[in-house]
């Protein structure tokens, strides 16, 4: 087996980056979330129920680091849900950035966002810090994390089997990306609606490693959470209203149980219930008047809400229904390979709406994460919604067809179906104003 892949191999510069700015890692107790579908549900629940851990005579803060923000970087850092200030965040951004000339060391922008995001949680005195950065194999910004530091991992749900990739390449994505994960850290818990495929894989990496690993239940047949600290616990009313929602509350449950049992956190049954209580659920709801056009000053409406999964495309659906009630609307669709279309666009998308299907281009540091094809996505629209949709292949291309067209109404444009789509547009946006 290969000899395991440390930040020194796999992030030389913004290893060395760290270690010029100082010992900011020492202390710090890190959970790490893993997998493609439900880390934002896993770290918020988590991020919100380590806050009311007792004993209280301090103020418990939890920073946060996520891959999934939208509008800037600052979205990325925070600690107990609120994003590092302006001030702070340009403070710590400087600091490095001049720390990297001087060290000639070239650190790309991922690179130095999560160096940026372990400083600031350092400087905070942070009692835990949850690390979301998903699948990456050994160029996943998670590796920059000292064994030392990973309490534990949560694996999601990895989302791969519904999109019909061969079993070798599933057994590729699991097996070794997420044994940069599992070698490192003492317990693990993966989301037992995993494919069988997935759940082998990594169970027989953690008994080769001697990774302790939970596997959580899969049964839909009530939303009940079984654990060895607390007893059952019942959930009737989950704050997402959708079966997955089960699954990611028993990954955070089973990682604060291996806490508790290990003595590392002292929280009762009923403060863990407040700590769910007080789950704070992001939105989005971003309206733009797009620029899509260098020097033209041509202008479009838009109305953008990422809409990643159930819960989202349902709050987003029930704004545009009060707002615009049976109006036809216009979305423009792009989503994340691996995500189940039917929770995200069974909400949104009715026979008189226009629909016009798209990708995302790269994303900057992550390659793992690409854009479900275009032809597929136009198929299950037009089989299951609505005979008006048209394939674009890339976002430019998207307002030439609007133009032409005619679509652009008084009634914004819908942008929905990914964060790393209606990132693109907002990049293009501050690029086209730039000029």
């Amino acid at each position: 087996m290969d000899d395991i892949m440390n930040a020194e191999q796999t992030f030389p510069r913004a290893n060395r980056l760290l270690r010029c700015a100082g010992s900011y890692m020492n202390g710090l107790k890190i959970i790490h979330i893993a997998g493609t579908n439900g880390k934002e549900t896993v770290s918020t629940f988590l991020s919100s129920i380590l806050q009311h851990t007792e004993p209280q005579r301090q103020k418990v803060l939890v920073g946060r680091y996520i891959t999934s923000f939208l509008l800037n970087d600052r979205e990325a850092i925070s600690i107990n849900n609120e994003s590092i200030s302006l001030a702070e965040y340009s403070e710590i951004e400087n600091h490095l950035i001049e720390l990297d000339k001087s060290l000639n060391l070239q650190c790309n922008a991922i690179e130095l966002l999560t160096s940026m995001a372990f400083v600031y949680f350092a400087k905070k005195s942070c009692q835990w810090c949850i690390i979301e950065t998903g699948l990456g194999g050994k160029w996943n910004p998670s590796n920059l994390i000292p064994p030392q530091n990973k309490v534990c991992c949560a694996i999601t749900n990895v989302g791969i089997s519904d999109e019909k990739f061969l079993c070798d390449a599933l057994s590729l994505i699991t097996y070794k990306c997420l044994e940069q994960d599992v070698r490192t850290i003492p317990f693990a818990v993966l989301d037992g609606s995993n494919d069988e495929l997935v759940r082998n894989a990594i169970s027989r990496e953690c008994s080769n490693v001697g990774c302790k690993l939970h596997i959580t239940d899969p049964s839909l047949d009530d939303c009940s959470v079984r654990t060895d600290s607390w007893g059952t616990l019942e959930t009737p009313q989950l704050p997402y209203n959708e079966e997955d929602q089960i699954f990611n509350l028993r990954v955070a449950i089973g990682v604060l149980d291996f806490l508790k049992k290990e003595g590392k956190i002292c929280i009762s049954k009923d403060q863990l219930s407040k700590g769910l209580i007080s789950v704070d659920w992001p939105r989005s709801l971003h309206q733009l008047d797009y620029c899509y056009e260098t020097n033209s000053g041509k202008k479009i409406a838009l109305l953008l809400d990422n809409a990643n999964n159930a819960k989202a495309a349902q709050n987003l659906a029930s704004h545009l229904r009060t707002k615009y009630g049976d109006t036809p609307l216009t979305f423009v669709v792009a989503i994340t390979m691996g995500k189940k279309l039917p929770p995200l666009l069974d909400p949104l998308i009715r026979t008189q709406d226009h629909v016009i299907v798209t990708r995302f281009g790269s994303v900057l540091g992550m390659p793992w994460i690409q854009s479900l094809e275009p032809t597929h996505l136009f198929t299950f629209i037009k089989d299951r919604y609505t005979k008006n949709v048209d394939m674009q292949p890339d976002l430019h291309s998207v307002w030439t067809f609007l133009e032409a067209s005619r679509l652009q109404t008084m009634v914004p444009v819908i942008v929905c179906g990914s964060l790393y789509l209606c990132k693109e547009l907002l990049y293009q946006h501050n690029c086209h104003l730039r000029v």
